[in-house]
């Protein structure tokens, strides 16, 4: 009988449906996967009326009552599980946190963003047996056992129709965005972009050349394909983040260029200048003429299956 492995994570743009079928694929575990987000529909208008004098007069709220429901019974649904793991606790109860961990042998949490970023509620992370996370700094401080991203789409036989392609949320980094794209512009680098902005939201700025505001966000697992056709891959690091996001990894996959914001891309053994070009000052580019112009230097095999979906999840299910 095959051992269990009970994964618990979000649905943010399907991240997690990656990393759900990287487990299925690449471990000996039976997965079971939660959505911690997954979206109660309702039955018909009469409930949805039931849920709104709920939450008025009673201050329940039947769409959370519904999905911390469909959690815990889908945690009861074997005896016990040979390994946990989990992204975003926060988002847990305490409850349905300390049910799935007490029916674990081995529990795992996975942090994609610093504490900083989301900090955890107090007493969560120790529940754990160990903790993962991509931040360097709250490795050396809290002791967490450090992890990097991956890639999980490898290079494609693809005309090259852009020197550089840019996928991004709108939020403060736009303003670098900017710059940059009217910097390849004035120098005849061609350039491509998709900003997603929410349907909420209205953004300010007007864009140069190139850059395009999309609605529907790409899925995690399509994003990649948005760069078969360019050069290099344009990372914009957020404010304050140590740990590398996916597009170096990406990168490496896809045998592309990067171009980042990232300091710390300085530090990955795969690092090199024909391959890497860090921009440490937006309002003073530097960008060497031969960088776009060099072929791309492939690091050695064993290094780029270091950091393949594959080596990740046999490292975190060891």
């Amino acid at each position: 009988m095959k051992k269990k492995l009970l994964f618990i994570a979000p649905n943010y743009y399907g991240f997690n449906e990656v990393v759900y079928q990287g487990l299925q694929s690449f471990s000996d575990y039976e997965v079971i996967e939660i959505d911690s987000t997954r979206p109660y529909k309702y039955k018909n208008i009469c409930e949805k009326i039931y849920n709104f004098l709920l939450k008025t007069f009673k201050g329940y709220n039947l769409k959370k009552i519904k999905t911390e429901l469909y959690i815990q019974q889908t945690i009861e649904k074997f005896e016990q599980y040979d390994l946990l793991l989990v992204n975003r606790p926060d988002i847990l109860t305490k409850t349905t946190l300390e049910s799935a961990i007490a029916k674990s042998k081995n529990s795992k949490v996975i942090l994609w963003d610093s504490l900083k970023k989301i900090p955890q509620p107090d007493g969560y992370l120790a529940k754990f047996n160990d903790v993962l996370s991509f931040d360097p700094d709250d490795c050396l401080k809290f002791g967490f056992t450090p992890i990097t991203n991956f890639y999980f789409k490898e290079a494609q036989n693809s005309e090259m129709n852009f020197d550089v392609a840019l996928l991004m949320t709108y939020d403060s980094r736009i303003k670098d965005a900017i710059k940059l794209f009217r910097y390849f512009e004035r120098h005849e680098i061609k350039a491509k972009a998709k900003i997603f902005v929410s349907q909420k939201d209205e953004i300010k700025e007007r864009l140069p050349k190139g850059m395009e505001v999309i609605r529907q966000i790409i899925p995690f697992e399509k994003s990649c394909e948005y760069y078969y056709d360019s050069k290099a891959i344009l990372d914009l690091s957020h404010p304050h983040q140590k740990g590398l996001s996916f597009r170096p990894f990406e990168a490496l996959g896809l045998e592309k260029k990067l171009i980042t914001t990232a300091k710390n891309v300085e530090s990955l053994e795969f690092y090199n200048t024909t391959n890497v070009l860090y921009l440490k000052d937006i309002d003073n580019i530097k960008f060497p003429v031969e960088f776009l112009k060099d072929e791309y230097l492939k690091p050695s095999l064993e290094i780029t299956k270091r950091y393949s979906l594959k080596n990740w999840v046999e490292s975190i299910t060891s």
